[in-house]
């Protein structure tokens, strides 16, 4: 691990412990690959039918996942409040689900290969963004880092894009891309390398240390 890679590390560990100290009955948990994720399973799919995305949990949404092993090869994280999960986040290495699934629009790009792609982010409320789910995207990425690989990649709606973006991610494309298998909807393809994830982190830092810089209606959207 260089000093770039420690830095980070402090960082992603510092955002761990600050959500730990403020709120105490809150705890992550890391399913490493090949784990029981029945409950992640289970936590994801309440949530794709509360929110009338059925077509995530359609028999061509769960031949892909078949076919790339998505599960078996994943780690998945789970934030608990007590016992009852509160937001979860899968980690794959590569081949990617979205390089399946955008591969008529763009090549799956060969630079990403040592990459881990961030996926189902869910929360189970809103109210939660951002700070709880900044823990967990800290945790996620604490763990790539520490693993060897080179950044994260994702595919993801709006809403996922401004915390993937807050978060040092940036598109790979200039526009928003349309997803045959998941209704023609509009999803966002994003990466980034460590350093510029801690490019953003160190930014955000100086922000909140700097409260003068800052307007007062943007503290919601810092780390």
């Amino acid at each position: 691990m260089d000093i770039r890679d420690s830095q980070l590390t402090d960082y992603l560990q510092e955002i761990q412990t600050t959500f730990k100290r403020r709120h105490e009955n809150y705890r992550i948990v890391i399913l490493e690959a090949g784990s029981d994720t029945r409950e992640f399973e289970r936590f994801v799919s309440r949530h794709f039918r509360l929110r009338l995305q059925h077509y995530m949990l359609t028999p061509r949404a769960r031949s892909l996942e078949t076919r790339l092993a998505i599960i078996s090869r994943s780690t998945h994280f789970l934030l608990y409040q007590h016992d009852r999960p509160t937001a979860v986040l899968r980690v794959t290495p590569a081949p990617f689900e979205w390089a399946s699934l955008a591969q008529q629009q763009l090549s799956p790009a060969t630079t990403l290969s040592r990459h881990v792609e961030f996926s189902r982010l869910i929360s189970h409320s809103q109210t939660q963004f951002p700070l709880s789910i900044n823990s967990l995207l800290a945790a996620a990425t604490e763990w790539a880092v520490k693993r060897g690989y080179e950044g994260v990649t994702a595919l993801c709606r709006s809403p996922q894009r401004r915390l993937f973006q807050r978060f040092g991610l940036t598109p790979i494309t200039t526009d928003a891309l349309r997803i045959e298998q998941r209704q023609r909807g509009d999803y966002w393809l994003l990466s980034a390398q460590w350093q510029q994830i801690l490019t953003a982190l160190q930014q955000s830092a100086h922000l909140l240390a700097n409260p003068l810089e800052t307007p007062v209606d943007e503290y919601a959207s810092q780390f």
